[in-house]
């Protein structure tokens, strides 16, 4: 029978090679999830590393480290924090923000105030702005033109990657079952 013109012939997808075939019609979709799995986990960790050096060229540019940088704009966005939380928004120990406050403290960024066991880390604002607005509007000013996606789509990167932390969720789930291929 001849197939009609204007209908093309179907051909099969293209198979993956990343694990035993049982020919179970689910395997193709599981294999293709972990496939999709191993591409976003190799993307994010490229994207940290790119994040970190940015960072720190941003850091150098504001005469400072990276750490003390992390700091200083958690600082001006969020307002007066514990060094615990600090530590926190920065992705830092929280010796590693002490440290950095201290240094900032030093360089006039910040000070610190409040009762014994509940003191706060204050921005000094205008020396904030001082250090960190130049880097960040030649950041600005670099970017604009380096991306095509606006705002909205690196919110959506954002918003997509933290919805990742519900494969902690399948983790457990999967560590939870028996093992499937130890027999």
């Amino acid at each position: 029978m001849a197939r009609h013109p204007t209908h093309p012939r179907r051909t099969p997808a293209p198979q993956t090679t990343t694990g035993p075939r049982s020919g179970a019609p689910g395997d193709r979709a599981g294999q293709d999830g972990v496939a999709l799995l191993e591409a976003v986990e190799r993307e994010a960790a490229g994207l940290a590393a790119q994040s970190r050096r940015l960072v720190e060229a941003l850091a150098a540019r504001a005469g400072l480290r990276a750490a003390e940088f992390r700091c200083l704009c958690a600082l001006t966005r969020h307002g007066p924090l514990t060094t615990r939380r600090l530590a926190a928004l920065s992705g830092l120990t929280s010796a590693a923000a002490e440290h950095a406050v201290d240094r900032l403290e030093r360089h006039g960024c910040a000070v610190r105030a409040g009762a014994p066991g509940h003191v706060l880390v204050h921005p000094c604002h205008p020396a904030c702005r001082a250090r960190a607005e130049p880097a960040l509007r030649e950041l600005r000013e670099a970017w604009h033109p380096l991306t095509r996606h606006g705002a909205d789509d690196l919110a959506l990167i954002a918003a997509l990657l933290a919805d990742g932390r519900r494969l902690s969720g399948l983790v457990s789930v999967m560590r939870a079952q028996s093992p499937a291929f130890t027999t």
